[in-house]
């Protein structure tokens, strides 16, 4: 084996033991917080198709952030036009692809069952850009605006709020909040550059 082959394979475990952990994170949410089985049989396939399209993305190459926001809405039956999706091109690392995709995932499912995806007359926004010098922070915005919230959604934040306070913080170094305002749910997410991005040699 060569060290290229042996540095994807090592690569490739830490993948698989990230994405178990993350599957074992979501197993607990759900034994302790849902409640209706057949609601959590069908959250329970959504989210493990995010991650399986997570396990199946190229660890080369990185993943373009444009493109996992558009994949993630499509998989949900969610077309563009009424969304903005705006950032400058850049290309997530692995680990950083995985729980950014999970994010979104939990994100738009919460959307189409409470929020701007769900009532007509609102306005979605996925946005991102950097600060700091030499561009060291990474900040993914998912603004919603014009929506009536369900009192449900407000009182239950779900494994979205866990995905996004906990892991992209234990994980990527970064921090995130999500609020369920009166117009719609505001996700704000920042990671340095490096833990995020796909650094070229």
């Amino acid at each position: 084996m060569t060290l290229d082959e042996l540095a994807d394979s090592e690569e490739l475990r830490h993948r698989i033991r990230r994405l178990l952990s993350v599957f074992r994170s979501i197993a607990v949410h759900m034994v302790a917080h849902d409640q209706d089985s057949q609601e959590s049989a069908l959250h329970l396939a959504g989210r493990v198709g995010a991650i399986g399209r997570a396990a199946v993305a190229p660890i080369a190459g990185g993943t373009d952030l444009e493109s996992l926001v558009l994949d993630e809405l499509l998989a949900q039956g969610v077309y563009r036009a009424p969304i903005v999706i705006d950032g400058p091109e850049i290309y997530l690392n692995a680990k950083a692809a995985e729980l950014v995709r999970l994010a979104i995932h939990e994100l738009a499912t919460n959307a189409i069952k409470f929020g701007a995806l769900s009532q007509s007359q609102t306005q979605l926004r996925v946005l991102w850009w950097f600060t700091g010098p030499a561009g060291s922070r990474l900040h993914i915005v998912w603004s919603e605006d014009g929506v009536r919230m369900a009192s449900e959604a407000q009182r239950n934040p779900g494994f979205g709020s866990l995905v996004v306070k906990r892991l992209i913080a234990s994980e990527l170094h970064g921090r995130g909040d999500m609020l369920f305002l009166n117009k719609g749910v505001l996700c704000t997410i920042e990671i340095p550059s490096s833990e995020a991005l796909l650094l070229n040699d």
